[in-house]
């Protein structure tokens, strides 16, 4: 009992310090994983709980007291981490969406899609498009083999591109589209990460979408580097909406931004937002949109769509794809 009650409280000095300091890296993976460190709380308190009620019937002894004292001191730091942790979980998905509607005439079907850059189910991936046909297909991670397979297929369909190499391997942010794009990216200097930026008429009025791919945080470095890729979007992004566009344009910003809910650094860039943007996902009770591919019991949720209020969403769904670690959105816009 006393190695399990070391155990645990080291966990709790884990959890605390993830909570009070969370800009640290380990702070982020720790965090990244909150929905099952909330589950794991409520299922050892009420476990502990228990226990104590069963030895508070055993009378009183030296032994007894001490461990009446340990368990009791467990239980108040697990009930607080509890109470920390579950309101930082609600406070995410507890919002009224208001850009979720239904009945009425959609114009655009939209197919975001992280690959996943060793993916070679190809014949999944085509059916996966014939079968929902969407108007626009955003596609992260896709590498020269998917593009190779699948480029007939899609040029058949999808008369116009957009593409960004987002790193030296070959693996591209793409677009393809039914609909004329007009690129905006090539319109200022990007930095040596790139994302796409483009936009797609409609009734003579623009919709200006942001297609993102963040670096994942598997290392320090790449957790710094994630972190100024935030910095540098969101910068252009502001300089964007100052210069390029007008007021009451539609915009939508959207895909792997290798940053949790849960995460310190997805509430800074999500609060620049302030009150004219909502994360889509937000609306759904609970969603993962990534999962471990070394321990697929580990699954996060790391994709997001951002819109601003003249955007109207129908039919927002979570599409599971084999052999993808990520799940994709299919969704209309109005």
């Amino acid at each position: 009992m006393w190695l399990l009650l070391f155990f645990w409280y080291l966990f709790i000095g884990c959890w605390f310090f993830s909570y009070i300091f969370p800009k640290y890296y380990f702070s982020e993976l720790f965090m990244s994983f909150l929905p099952y460190h909330t589950l794991i709380l409520f299922v050892w308190l009420i476990f502990w709980i228990i226990l104590l009620y069963y030895i508070l019937k055993k009378g009183s002894s030296l032994w007894i007291s001490l461990k009446k004292t340990f368990l009791g001191l467990f239980i108040i730091l697990s009930g607080v981490l509890f109470i920390l942790f579950s309101r930082k979980f609600n406070y995410f998905y507890n919002v009224d969406v208001n850009q979720i509607q239904e009945n009425m005439t959609w114009w655009l079907k939209v197919l975001y899609a992280n690959i996943y850059k060793n993916n070679t189910n190809y014949t999944w991936l085509k059916s996966i498009i014939e079968q929902n046909n969407p108007d626009l297909i955003m596609f992260v991670e896709l590498a020269d083999h998917h593009y190779a397979n699948l480029k007939s297929f899609l040029s058949d369909n999808y008369p116009y591109t957009n593409s960004t190499y987002w790193s030296e391997t070959y693996v591209w942010n793409m677009v393809f589209s039914k609909k004329k794009i007009e690129n905006r990216a090539d319109d200022f200097p990007q930095w040596a990460w790139r994302y796409g930026y483009f936009s797609v008429n409609h009734e003579n009025k623009p919709i200006y979408f942001y297609l993102v791919h963040m670096s994942s945080p598997i290392s320090k470095k790449y957790f710094d580097m994630r972190n100024n890729q935030i910095d540098y979007f969101f910068k252009d992004f502001f300089m964007h909406q100052e210069f390029h566009r007008i007021k009451n344009d539609k915009v939508v910003a959207l895909g792997d931004f290798n940053t949790s809910p849960w995460s310190i650094f997805y509430w800074n860039f999500a609060k620049w937002f302030e009150w004219e943007y909502i994360n889509i996902t937000r609306f759904l009770p609970i969603v993962f949109t990534w999962k471990s591919t070394a321990l697929p019991i580990l699954w996060s949720h790391i994709d997001h769509v951002f819109v601003n209020k003249f955007v109207k969403i129908s039919n927002f769904s979570v599409v599971s794809i084999s052999g993808s670690d990520h799940f994709w959105f299919l969704f209309n816009i109005k």
